[in-house]
């Protein structure tokens, strides 16, 4: 679906709740916890407590190793 308003823009933009960096420094926006997890081989529970501690916070994969920063947009 393609935006063609700047409602239905600014209604896309606020649904993003999070922005994560990845090890080859890309970034990709998520509404939920649980996409990230999967992306990323990272508890869920795991980020959310380490969000809750600092925002942006560090989250390492024990699967791949990589490093990620998540930040949880207001």
């Amino acid at each position: 679906m393609n935006i063609t308003s700047t409602s239905q823009m600014d209604r896309y933009v606020k649904s993003l709740k999070y922005l994560v960096v990845f090890p080859d420094k890309t970034t990709k926006f998520y509404k939920s916890l649980r996409k990230i997890a999967e992306d990323i081989s990272v508890d869920y529970s795991t980020i959310s407590r380490r969000l809750n501690e600092e925002n942006p916070c560090i989250c390492i994969s024990k699967i791949s190793g990589f490093i990620f920063s998540i930040r949880k947009l207001n």
